[in-house]
């Protein structure tokens, strides 16, 4: 054998043995993949946030839509404007009935104060008048006064007595009504304020406003529509808190954990983006259980298929910012599920803490409505005093 051929021979070798090394290779990555790896993957997967209704709390006529979809809004910025003439028209009735609730109110303090003066001035007289039926007696006993005059003044004490009746009569009766009470917070203008305040927020509300911040999806009126209360207007989607449901296999789920490492990609535009986060929490039941028809395998003629249990995994804010998801975009997933030592599976690291699950746009309105009640009493009041 010549030396050309003994190297052959020997490269020959050499690529047999190479070409097993590889398959070897490839035999312990597959090994290593189905039986070794407990990295979980699924490519079932899909970015979800929450969606803000945002609704009509008032009957009304569209007048104007200041935003459309994909704009971006903060919370408290007016969305929707409807017509107002007839809920101006039920507040200003409501506050000329709360007006004139102060003013019978007020008015029966001064009736009860006047009753009281009169009972006093009545009582002043019957003094007198039985003083002067003292003095008439003893001077009828020497002559000097007669018996008419004694008669006459006791007749005018009987009247002022029955006057004094009258008058208490009529003071109880004034007083039960405004007693231990003010104008204010008088049960009669108490209710007249309440009703006020309705009308008032009622009118507020006329203006429908952002509960959140976050950016306009799903507009579904026009300028000129009736819309009812509780009709859905539009969508607020915050995009700066999202998370991805994961729906996992019920055959992986063994070594599944909350607080596990997480990474996902996203095929956004041209470009694949890596995002790390964790798994929060496995939802406590499947996709199948609320189902419109839920499946019944108590005939038992029935095909198992593996059934796919949501898993909640975090977003990390900064790699979001950078690269913004919607929901609705599908993402692949691979949870290294090796970190499962110490872990309840039914813990769950989900927080309801998030600036989308408040809104606080509507403190403001009773706080402003009662001021504006406040605002009739006082005025009221003091034209009544003679001061306006």
């Amino acid at each position: 054998m010549s030396h050309r051929e003994r190297r052959k021979t020997r490269y020959r070798r050499l690529s047999h043995v190479l070409v097993l090394i590889l398959l070897m290779l490839i035999l312990a990555w597959i090994y290593d993949g189905l039986f070794l790896s407990r990295h979980i993957r699924s490519d079932d997967a899909y970015v979800a946030g929450n969606v803000i209704p945002v609704q009509a709390l008032v009957p009304g006529v569209i007048t104007q839509v200041h935003v459309d979809n994909s704009m971006p809004v903060r919370a408290g910025q007016v969305l929707v404007d409807e017509e107002q003439s007839l809920s101006r028209q039920r507040m200003n009735g409501d506050a000329a009935a709360l007006a004139d609730a102060v003013r019978q109110i007020y008015s029966a303090v001064e009736q009860s104060d006047q009753d009281a003066r009169e009972i006093s001035t009545l009582r002043a007289e019957q003094e007198k008048l039985s003083e002067d039926l003292r003095r008439y007696t003893e001077a009828a006993e020497g002559g000097a006064v007669s018996q008419i005059k004694v008669s006459d003044t006791q007749a005018d004490i009987t009247i002022v007595h029955r006057q004094m009746e009258a008058a208490q009569a009529k003071y109880e009766k004034a007083w039960a009504e405004i007693a231990h009470t003010t104008v204010a917070e008088h049960p009669q203008v108490l209710q007249k304020r309440a009703a006020f305040m309705t009308s008032y927020i009622q009118f507020y509300r006329a203006r429908t406003r952002a509960p959140v911040d976050g950016y306009i999806a799903n507009r579904r009126i026009q300028a000129g529509e009736n819309v009812t209360t509780g009709q859905l207007l539009m969508n607020i989607i915050p995009l700066q808190d999202l998370w991805v449901t994961a729906n996992i296999r019920e055959t992986d789920m063994r070594h599944l954990r909350p607080g596990q490492p997480v990474i996902m990609v996203a095929a956004s535009h041209v470009e694949e983006h890596t995002y790390h986060g964790q798994v929060l929490g496995i939802e406590p039941a499947g996709g199948s259980t609320f189902s419109l028809f839920p499946p019944d395998n108590s005939t038992g003629n029935y095909i198992h298929i593996v059934e796919r249990i949501p898993v909640r995994i975090s977003l990390n804010r900064e790699e979001l910012q950078r690269h913004p998801l919607r929901p609705g975009m599908s993402m692949t997933v691979d949870i290294d599920s090796d970190q499962e030592q110490g872990q309840d599976v039914l813990q769950s690291k989900v927080s309801a803490a998030s600036a989308s699950y408040v809104t606080t746009i509507y403190d403001r309105e009773l706080t402003d409505a009662s001021k504006a009640a406040d605002r009739i009493i006082a005025e009221t009041l003091h034209k009544l005093l003679g001061h306006g």
